[in-house]
């Protein structure tokens, strides 16, 4: 987004083309087709302009496009008590609220649409959950022993495994992996040194990615984008950068769309070849940006060993 409209731009050819105008970005996400945004407010808004729904007077939290087909978007409230859904051919916000007495932190969808998973807190120790869509049927797939407070959250492209980034109580922080097949194994994909925290992770759209985006840092203000390798050694995308810097998403298999810049300044858009680990610019003077990279087909149902305890709610 720049001077008040989204834009489209083609990393190959450098082609701009505008899409529409823009007075809130909000969370700027892509739906999964690449064919509508979220915008503040929960302004749903389809390329060309057709406006799917309208803004709303509120100020939500996390959020997450529905999936496959983007029809509706789940959203932590911005209380942190509940959990909602807006849907394109509803009006007004639905509660789907699978716990209750907890604080939710965070939502992702399963690729397939069929399942939620999210963080809840409850007396001070967080934990990941996985719900059906509808918020029915929750089950705890990750807690918290000892202090540890969970952050990013993405499902795999193919639907079988959860990562997340959590931050250990002696200052630590890790990614991980969840195999939703077998759940008493977690794999480790990076760990970091105390002090170091993860402020969000991208998986590339590849069924076997080897690569992460990472962007480290405690605020906007030091905030620096990584890849993390095969050989789970972080490698910096912009080293000589003056300004702190972010992973915002993947272009393709093997590029990391990267923005420079500092808290309420504009950014400066690279790409970043992950194989030859070199920057290209892109563009400059960007309010707001997120890549749309082609995903991989969705899969069509979740792991056998999760769909029976979660159903299967529609939307």
């Amino acid at each position: 987004m720049a001077e008040g409209r989204a834009w489209a731009l083609d990393p190959s050819t450098d082609a701009l083309t505008c899409l529409f105008e823009v007075s809130d970005p909000g969370p700027f996400a892509w739906g999964p087709l690449g064919d509508r945004v979220l915008l503040g407010g929960l302004h749903m808004e389809a390329i060309g302009g057709q406006t799917l729904q309208a803004p709303l007077d509120v100020q939500p939290g996390p959020s997450a496009w529905g999936h496959p087909m983007g029809t509706a978007v789940a959203f932590v409230s911005g209380d942190g008590t509940e959990l909602d859904k807006r849907y394109l051919d509803q009006k007004g916000i639905v509660d789907i609220s699978p716990l209750h007495g907890v604080s939710y932190l965070s939502v992702t969808y399963h690729p397939s649409g069929l399942a939620l998973a999210f963080v809840a807190e409850r007396e001070g120790r967080q934990s990941i959950w996985l719900s059906s869509n509808l918020g029915e049927d929750p089950k705890r797939l990750v807690f918290s022993k000892e202090g540890t407070e969970f952050g990013a959250l993405e499902f795999s492209p193919d639907g079988r495994s959860l990562v997340y980034a959590a931050q250990h109580a002696d200052g630590h922080p890790e990614v991980l992996a969840l195999d939703l097949a077998n759940r008493s194994f977690i794999r480790w994909l990076w760990r970091g040194d105390p002090g170091q925290e993860v402020l969000s992770v991208f998986q590339p759209p590849s069924r076997t990615g080897r690569f992460l985006g990472i962007t480290l840092g405690t605020s906007c203000d030091d905030r620096s984008a990584m890849v993390r390798g095969p050989d789970r050694k972080l490698i910096p995308v912009l080293p000589d950068a003056s300004e702190p810097s972010r992973v915002l998403g993947w272009l393709d298999r093997t590029h990391v769309l990267v923005g420079a810049g500092g808290c309420g300044e504009q950014l400066d858009l690279s790409a970043f070849d992950v194989r030859t680990e070199a920057s290209v610019p892109l563009v400059s003077g960007v309010t707001a940006a997120a890549s749309r990279a082609p995903a991989p087909p969705a899969p069509t149902s979740l792991p056998q060993q999760v769909e029976g305890e979660v159903g299967s709610g529609v939307g």
